[in-house]
């Protein structure tokens, strides 16, 4: 090649590169090899993107040099604002300031309300603890919303994504949450009211005899544990023949771990619900895919907590093809109970979860014998549906929604210092229910996309033991057939060996 024909080369390149640097910046495209698409935007996202007529500004306060794992959450949310802000239009534009620099960037992050997060690392031999920042700050207008703490172990993009659309969603429907028979509060169910907030106005609601329904695009009802007058239930019936939509989390049976016993519970709601042919059984649902308890053991004088599996808290895999359950993985409920329909054609019957392929019911009153050894003969059941959706028209009116879930315990988080984090997908089925029913069920296509819980098949026992037998022998077999060819292969040099004509 002569220089001539370099030089042009070299400008060919050169315009090659200027080409892809515009067309990248105009158009992007990700290849995402992952199950769940958890590096693809959803379409939610975009829609929110597309549809944003102010300027959004970012600031990410996130720490750096820090352990390599903190340093990873930092480029991976830098990528993720990369690209909302081409999607956007470069209407998203974004910032990173490093709080740890300076005296002052830390006191901005802090008034801003982004959380520190203390971390040891190892510097010059020595563990030194660390304030690390990983916060940020959405603002619109004069409108700001606050993520103090991105959790490497949540989807950033569910995240960012809610952050925007509560800035965006100006008039939020108010959904309500029916008190005055034992409910759970809204303060005993932090997870469930925050996800809700983003696109409903969650309110408690007194029911009295003059309450007015009409004005909640949908209505919770969660663990009720006294008597409902039954004028209260007609208000629920009227707010259905309306066309109004409402949510049902239910005992139908309780558990007293003072006595090691479980007991039925009536306060009303099943009779009512059964006037629509919907049976929420007093029995409780054992599944050989379940949660575990504490118990406590003794061992000599040493007393000690050991994790025993507990079938009557199942962990429901087994979900319908439904908007409601997309993507969920794992649904962890507390003394469930099997839910049935047998109402008229006016009302459609989608159940929507299920037990696994061991499951079984005892009858209300039990005892619970913690202790018991189970075996595949006691789940002779499979797929008992513990949740449905029914739509149609109640009682002859406007066409409506109810959801039913037999376990009233399953979204609550509880008060003040007996506060615990619940499952996400425990979250997600009343978040997604309410969406649904109130027709916008545009997050929980994200919602599904978020980090999942994957719990181990169950095996059979013979399945078990044929594997371990396997384990043991195959490896033994292994050297014993290397052992035999590698003698097999010096016999045959031996034999040659001892041949006249061998050289």
């Amino acid at each position: 090649m002569n220089r001539k024909n370099l030089k042009y080369y070299l400008l060919l390149v050169f315009g090659i590169l200027v080409l892809v640097n515009i067309l990248s910046d105009r158009f992007f495209m990700r290849l995402d090899f992952t199950e769940d698409e958890r590096y693809t935007l959803s379409q939610t996202t975009i829609d929110i993107l597309n549809e944003m007529e102010e300027p959004v500004t970012i600031k990410a306060y996130f720490s750096e040099g820090l352990q390599p794992q903190f340093d990873q959450v930092r480029r991976d949310f830098k990528d993720l604002l990369s690209e909302y802000a081409t999607r956007s239009h470069n209407l998203l534009v974004y910032e990173f300031i490093n709080p740890n620099e300076d005296e002052d960037s830390e006191r901005k992050a802090s008034e801003a309300g982004i959380q520190p997060l203390v971390v040891s690392s190892r510097e010059k031999d020595q563990t030194v603890q660390k304030r690390a920042y990983m916060g940020v700050v959405i603002q619109i207008g004069e409108e700001s919303e606050v993520i103090p703490f991105v959790n490497p172990q949540a989807q950033m993009e569910y995240t960012l994504t809610t952050a925007l659309k509560k800035l965006v969603v100006q008039d939020k429907p108010a959904i309500g949450f029916i008190s005055g028979h034992g409910e759970a509060s809204l303060s005993s169910m932090q997870q469930v009211a925050e996800g809700l907030s983003v696109l409903f106005q969650p309110e408690l609601v007194e029911m009295t005899d003059s309450v007015v329904l009409s004005k909640y695009k949908s209505i919770v009802i969660v663990n009720p544990t006294d008597s409902i007058p039954e004028t209260h239930l007609q208000l629920l019936s009227s707010y259905l023949q309306q066309g109004g939509n409402i949510f049902v989390a239910i005992n139908a049976v309780r558990a007293d771990f003072q006595q090691s016993m479980g007991f039925a519970q009536s306060t009303g709601l099943e009779s009512w619900l059964k006037k629509y042919g919907i049976s929420v059984d007093q029995n409780f649902v054992l599944d050989a895919n379940c949660g575990s308890v504490s118990v406590q053991q003794q061992q000599g004088p040493f007393r000690f907590n050991t994790q025993v599996q507990f079938p009557y808290l199942p962990i429901i895999s087994e979900f319908a093809e439904h908007s409601i359950v997309d993507g969920m993985s794992g649904l962890l409920l507390q003394f469930a109970s099997t839910l049935n329909y047998s109402g008229d054609s006016l009302i459609t019957y989608t159940p929507l979860a299920f037990t696994s392929g061991k499951s079984a019911t005892e009858r209300a009153p039990i005892y619970f014998n913690v202790q018991k050894q189970w075996t595949d003969n006691d789940f002779p059941l499979q797929k008992l549906s513990v949740a449905g959706l029914f739509e149609g028209s109640f009682n002859g009116g406007v066409p409506a929604k109810m959801v039913v879930v037999t376990d009233g315990d399953f979204p609550i988080n509880g008060e003040d210092q007996q506060a615990r984090a619940i499952q996400p997908d425990n979250v997600n089925m009343v978040v997604n229910a309410v969406d649904f029913m109130s027709d916008d069920s545009g997050l929980i296509q994200l919602r599904a996309k978020q980090i999942k819980l994957r719990p181990i098949d169950q095996l059979e026992d013979s399945t078990k033991t044929l594997l371990k037998i396997v384990n043991f022998s195959v490896p033994l077999l292994l050297i014993l057939l290397i052992g035999i060819f590698r003698w097999q292969k010096r016999r045959i040099v031996r034999l040659k060996r001892m041949e006249g004509d061998y050289v």
